[in-house]
């Protein structure tokens, strides 16, 4: 090789190096730089939630709309929701002790089913450790992280249900959910920011779940329908916000079902509620050019999910195999999904999970588990419908209506995937971004039992219409 071969060779292997170590500073600076706003966030989050408790409720609701950043975490992912939440309840937990006779829990029987529920749960945690099959369960951090999934849902149900104290909080939380979830639905269709820095990662806000499309259509919709305080422009603009939502997912996304079914189901029962002769006749009138149009869409979709659904249906048959061994409290959170490799499906040896929320908790909690949910379920279900009936006509009874309608879409969301309490190895923490709207905001529903007069134990009068 010549002398001038060799220069050649060693200045390009000089600017490779050069180059990749630009490239690795850049991408340690922008890491560096990722870190250091989530300190950042951290002490806001902390100085907020000692001085005004309703802050860090406001904090983690934006966080999950608007700041969708994934770090890994032990082998998975975690979004700044999860360990926000945590600071949140455990903030509560402390005021609880610290001023006792201050601040209580709510002597209602929804509470007692919230209790309950994260008590099946934690017993399960502890059964889980169990050898129920001639292979190792879930490594303690997935154990311990899906725990946490229960305990941060549930908890956040009481934080909100208690840490709201006033009818104007509400109202804050619920604007500032409306403004940002606009926002990002059209971020969704309109991409606004995307980058990559090594392991973090910030990803278009249309990455968020199904839980999110669902309580805003259901949250903007019921006011939009139902807060005669508001003035025209604003209930057409919500009413517009919702529709754009369900339009991005019927049209851009039809072939994610979760992205529309359940949304879809939340503005049927509100608009059957507000208009429910003439919801019933539409719909009766749009069936038959609904089927013969959507047809060839829903025909491409069934094809395309055909593998889908025969995975689901086999492993429905497997869980139930697995569930046998201890049907009453389960395997503990994450474990199952270990376990499902020594059961084949569809001719593979290979872990699988359930994608239907209320099998999972079967697998985790047991027939135990499920009723508890169940309970709890139908103990929201039921305040709420009595609320409905004693607020008056504006914001509260247009954001029970709205809880009534997002509940029913995220019930159905259940069927679809663990989009109510993520699971380990499925959606995972990083789906805690979206599946916490659930738990937020019907606490929001406890919060209005415990501020509305109306709304006390006891005999009361329907407010009526002014």
């Amino acid at each position: 090789m010549t002398l001038i071969a060799q220069m050649s060779a060693f200045a390009s292997w000089t600017g490779g190096i050069l180059s990749t170590g630009a490239a690795a500073w850049a991408e340690s600076w922008l890491i560096a730089a990722a870190a250091a706003a989530v300190i950042a966030l951290a002490v806001v989050g902390v100085l907020l939630q000692l001085k005004r408790p309703i802050a860090g409720l406001m904090l983690l609701l934006v966080t999950a709309v608007l700041v969708p950043m994934e770090i890994p975490l032990g082998g998975g992912v975690l979004n700044l929701c999860f360990p926000l939440a945590a600071f949140v309840c455990g903030s509560f937990m402390l005021s609880l002790f610290r001023r006792r006779g201050r601040i209580a829990l709510d002597r209602s029987r929804v509470v007692t089913a919230t209790l309950v529920f994260v008590a099946v749960a934690v017993m399960s945690f502890v059964i889980g450790q169990y050898p129920w099959f001639p292979i190792g369960h879930a490594p303690m951090a997935a154990q311990l992280g899906g725990l946490l999934l229960f305990l941060l849902s549930a908890g956040l149900f009481l934080v909100v249900g208690h840490g709201v104290t006033t009818t104007r909080q509400l109202q804050r939380l619920t604007w500032l959910f409306v403004a940002t979830g606009a926002f990002a639905v059209v971020s969704s269709i309109v991409p606004v920011f995307e980058w990559t820095a090594g392991p973090v990662a910030i990803t278009d806000a249309g990455s968020i779940g199904s839980a999110f499309w669902t309580w805003f259509v259901a949250v903007s919709l019921g006011q939009a329908l139902f807060n005669r305080a508001l003035p025209a422009p604003a209930r057409t603009a919500l009413a517009a916000a919702a529709a754009l939502a369900l339009a991005r997912g019927l049209l851009v996304a039809f072939s994610w079902a979760s992205g529309w079914l359940p949304p879809l189901v939340a503005a049927g029962v509100l608009l059957l509620y507000r208009f429910p002769r003439l919801t019933v006749a539409v719909g009766l009138l749009a069936l038959p050019p609904a089927i013969a149009y959507a047809g060839p869409a829903v025909q491409v979709w069934i094809a395309g999910e055909a593998y889908s659904s025969a995975t689901r249906i086999e492993a429905l048959r497997i869980m139930w195999q697995i569930v046998q061994h201890n049907p009453w409290l389960g395997f503990g959170p994450a474990n199952y999904y270990h376990y499902t490799q020594l059961f084949p499906i569809l001719g593979w040896w290979v872990p699988f999970n359930s994608h239907n929320n209320y099998v999972d908790l079967v697998a985790q909690t047991g027939a135990i588990g499920l009723l508890a949910f169940g309970w709890l379920v139908a103990e929201v279900s039921r305040l709420a419908l009595r609320l409905r009936v004693r607020m008056p006509r504006g914001f509260e009874q247009a954001y029970v209506l709205g809880a009534v309608a997002g509940l029913a879409g995220s019930l159905v969301s259940g069927l679809l995937a663990d989009w109510i309490i993520p699971f380990t190895y499925n959606i995972g923490v990083r789906g805690f971004r979206s599946s916490l709207l659930f738990w937020f905001f019907l606490g929001g529903v406890l919060a209005l039992k415990r501020i509305a007069p109306a709304a006390a134990p006891g005999p009361v009068v329907a407010v009526r219409a002014r």
